[in-house]
């Protein structure tokens, strides 16, 4: 059976744009572009200073497909969108006691919503190097194709 262009190119896509988004956790940022670093995310456990990386769950949770005419890049994690595109939420801070460092009187502080902002870490998304790789990629299939053309009418045709 006759390889199909398509799938030849989309497969190649997948494989290529796999291996550059997963090189933006490597060099903590989306193609020379350094992600922002807060407080809680310059030291993980382990006191390594990598942004987006403590336990690498997030990275390891990414996933691609091939989709119809498109590769999709997921992830099952609810988190990764958000640090992918930034953006507020609010998270629900727990009832619990504060004490006063001056007085030493105690108080209990009511659960209640807190908001917050990620700042945009992007990771994986249109960039002039993925248009550049994919058109890359597109050449090199067609020119396998037609070299694969050439050869089965020089074999069969004349």
């Amino acid at each position: 059976m006759p390889r199909n262009i398509y799938d030849d190119i989309l497969r190649d896509a997948r494989v290529k744009l796999t291996e550059m988004f997963n090189n933006n956790f490597r060099e903590q940022g989306f193609f020379g572009q350094k992600w922002v670093a807060t407080k809680v995310s310059k030291k993980n456990k382990r006191g390594m200073g990598s942004i987006l990386i403590v336990t690498g769950a997030m990275r390891r949770s990414i996933r691609s497909v091939v989709s119809g005419m498109a590769v999709v890049f997921t992830s099952n994690l609810p988190y990764t969108a958000l640090h992918n595109e930034g953006g507020s939420f609010s998270v629900s801070v727990r009832a619990h006691s504060r004490t006063n460092r001056k007085t030493g009187n105690t108080h209990m502080v009511r659960q209640h919503p807190r908001q917050m902002n990620m700042p945009r870490r992007q990771f994986i998304g249109d960039h002039e190097k993925v248009r550049q790789a994919l058109g890359d990629i597109v050449n090199k299939n067609l020119q396998e194709f037609s070299q694969r053309l050439a050869d089965n009418f020089n074999r069969n045709g004349r």
